[in-house]
């Protein structure tokens, strides 16, 4: 990231996971499970046809429009400099092969964070 680190309030967290579940549901995605933490989201999802990276550029890229938006309209009138860069430039993916290991990404997403 080109700034310092970022550290989401509820607000920001909240209108994260609504856009991750947005997103999926337009593209018609399945998400099993997502969270969003202070400093980083989790998503749990399967996109069928996509190379493996897709769904996680497409999540960050419509959650940092909306965080941006959010910044902008809280502004009002006043002129302030919005963030360009909320997440690292890269993330973590990894395919899931079973319902067992689906049920443990799932529960580490959800609980044990």
């Amino acid at each position: 990231m080109s700034d310092g680190a970022v550290t989401l309030d509820l607000e920001q967290r909240r209108l994260v996971e609504r856009t991750i579940v947005d997103h999926c549901s337009i593209r018609n995605w399945v998400l099993y499970a997502v969270n969003c933490r202070s400093n980083h989201a989790h998503a749990v999802l399967t996109a069928p046809g996509r190379k493996i990276e897709v769904p996680r550029e497409q999540l960050k890229s419509w959650c940092t429009r909306k965080l941006k938006d959010r910044e902008r309209a809280l502004a009002g009138d006043r002129a302030v400099v919005v963030r360009e860069d909320w997440w690292t430039e890269r993330g973590w993916d990894e395919y899931i092969d079973d319902e067992e290991s689906l049920d443990a990404v799932v529960g580490y997403t959800l609980e044990g964070q």
